[in-house]
């Protein structure tokens, strides 16, 4: 580590306990670097749109011949006049156009963005979810080599001598199982029948292009529950005429169903719960006042959530300060003693 290396090292160790001196009380060090924070931002800000917005996006331009652009800039620079006690009236017209036209874009892209698409998930309830996914598995089958007429057999057993042949002409009975282990979450899952997919990886040099073939045969695999928690699926598999020549690994997804109906039931009664806690035109008595009560359980859960996520973020960044602090700057104790 170089001594330039070194000396910012022990500044930015020096700001971070500045800064966590706070937690004592307020002191003299702690300002000092809230200030050179600050600061720094400023100026960094400032440097930034000056060069990303005042050259790039109207200066430039505008000497390449879009004039037109001399509108926004004189509504930008008109915003100075806040400066002014006796013409500070005058920002009030770029500070019109600028919320005006926020506005307008913030409530189009909320509308397109969340509400549109809550009401969507909130009204048409999504009884199930199919996907499939593969799990950890184990295999107990070899790879297997599908051969033809068009396969070079010496080269086939000076690159694969121990790998299970199966000729397309005159096909075998070929049986493999995968056995894994069901996810934690299983309470809400319903499994199906696997798929069974068998992935070619072969040599260029036998074949040109990539023989792969996925097999979809719900009925012809068996499931077996074993006494460890795991669950082995057994599949039987005879006809290759499909398959190109090559060199095909099994393997053996599993296909799962999310049960969201009561998850959406939840959804719809937080989202019209909620929205009659806001509702102010009658009294929250009776029914109403029930429901407006479920509305501020679900607005009190949501709040603590929130909270919860911000708090995680903040505590990650002391985790990520105490690291550099234990790791890095006494780290560089030795180099200096």
């Amino acid at each position: 580590m170089t001594g330039i290396e070194l000396f910012q090292l022990w500044l930015m160790a020096f700001v971070t306990l500045a800064l966590f001196s706070f937690m004592y009380k307020d002191n003299p060090i702690y300002r000092i670097a809230e200030h050179i924070f600050a600061g720094l931002t400023a100026g960094y800000q400032v440097g930034l749109i000056w060069d990303t917005v005042i050259l790039q996006q109207l200066w430039n331009p505008m000497i390449d011949g879009e004039w037109w652009l001399f509108i926004p800039g004189i509504l930008g620079f008109l915003m100075f006049t806040r400066f002014s006690q006796k013409f500070s009236w005058i920002s009030r017209m770029s500070l019109a156009f600028v919320m005006g036209v926020t506005a307008g874009i913030f409530i189009i892209s909320q509308l397109h963005g969340l509400v549109l698409p809550q009401m969507q998930d909130t009204m048409i309830a999504r009884t199930s979810v199919d996907k499939t996914v593969e799990l950890p598995m184990t295999l107990q089958s070899e790879s297997i080599f599908i051969v033809d007429s068009t396969t070079d057999m010496a080269l086939l057993d000076s690159l694969y001598p121990e790998v299970k042949r199966i000729d397309k002409a005159n096909p075998e009975e070929y049986i493999f199982s995968a056995t894994y282990t069901e996810p934690s979450d299983k309470g809400m899952l319903e499994y199906y029948a696997p798929i069974c997919s068998l992935i070619g990886v072969q040599d260029t040099t036998i074949k040109k292009e990539i023989a792969a073939m996925e097999v979809h045969d719900d009925n012809g695999i068996e499931l077996t529950t074993n006494s460890d928690g795991t669950i082995t699926a057994t599949y039987s598999y005879s006809s290759f005429e499909k398959f190109n020549s090559g060199l095909y690994q099994p393997k053996i997804a599993v296909k799962k169903m999310s049960i969201m109906l009561i998850l959406s039931i939840i959804i719809v009664i937080g989202v019209v719960s909620t929205l009659i806690y806001f509702y102010f035109s009658h009294e929250h008595v009776g029914a109403l006042g029930v429901t407006a009560k479920v509305g501020i359980w679900f607005i009190m859960i949501s709040f603590g959530a929130h909270f919860g996520y911000t708090v995680m973020g903040r505590v990650s960044l002391l985790i990520g300060r105490v690291q550099f602090l234990v790791e890095d700057w006494v780290g560089s104790f030795n180099q200096l003693f």
